[in-house]
């Protein structure tokens, strides 16, 4: 993770930094604030998705965020202090990219990284399946940090999103905000995170949700992180 000019540290010396030093977390759920710096510390609260943390200093870590065999998030501790509580957050809940907050339901928020949309264009054409002809369309997005493709098969259609700045933590934390899913319960309303299945070579294969048949963290040839899904109603 950018560490925006901060000096990490692996024990207990500080470095005062100044207010550029900014974060903002990008985790759904809430970034945990440990009152140590260690995943096995006291829990002091979350912080809500989107806010703006302000770091004193780094400590490095070989603790990770455990997602499942084979896919962890690594990171450091961030050290948080302000007029209100002071704790550390593991970095991988947080990004140096500023969200616009989006209210989907009632109680629920989203982060959107997309930026502003500068390109869109239209593709349609024939291919072959089985022997079969088949009409394609194409249609694709272009946003300051992400490219989205729409491609409609008939019966399916699927959806992938090229970040062009992010690392896989930050993309992992996007999976629900593109086609989210909403638990309504009596103890109130929470968004879905598509369950870990297992990673191959280079992909990340989650658990479909609702018509979602499949869904994909891919880091294709250049180093970048797409998210793909399929879905077929």
């Amino acid at each position: 993770m950018n560490s925006a000019g901060l000096k990490t540290t692996t024990g207990n010396s500080l470095k005062e930094i100044s207010d550029k030093n900014s974060f903002f977390v990008i985790n759904v759920f809430g970034a945990p604030l440990y009152e140590k710096p260690s995943l096995n510390s006291k829990l002091i609260k979350r912080i809500s998705v989107g806010e703006k943390i302000v770091a004193e200093h780094i400590i490095e870590t070989k603790q990770s965020i455990h997602i499942g065999e084979g896919f962890q998030l690594y990171g450091n501790f961030i050290k948080v202090k302000n007029q209100v509580c002071s704790g550390f957050i593991h970095s991988s809940d947080l990004t140096t990219f500023r969200p616009q907050l989006e209210p989907i339901y009632n109680g629920v928020v989203i982060p959107d990284f997309k930026g502003q949309m500068t390109r869109k264009t239209t593709d349609k054409r024939i291919e072959t399946f089985n022997d079969k002809p088949f009409e394609i369309e194409e249609e694709i997005t272009t946003y300051d940090h992400l490219i989205h493709t729409y491609t409609d098969f008939n019966d399916c259609f699927e959806n992938t999103y090229l970040y062009k700045h992010m690392t896989l933590h930050e993309v992992y934390h996007q999976l629900p905000v593109h086609d989210p899913n909403i638990d309504i319960t009596s103890k109130g309303n929470f968004i879905l995170m598509p369950e870990f299945i297992e990673k191959r070579d280079n992909q990340y294969i989650f658990k479909g949700i609702g018509i979602t048949r499949s869904i994909a963290i891919i880091e294709n040839q250049d180093g970048l992180f797409l998210i793909s899904s399929l879905d077929c109603p």
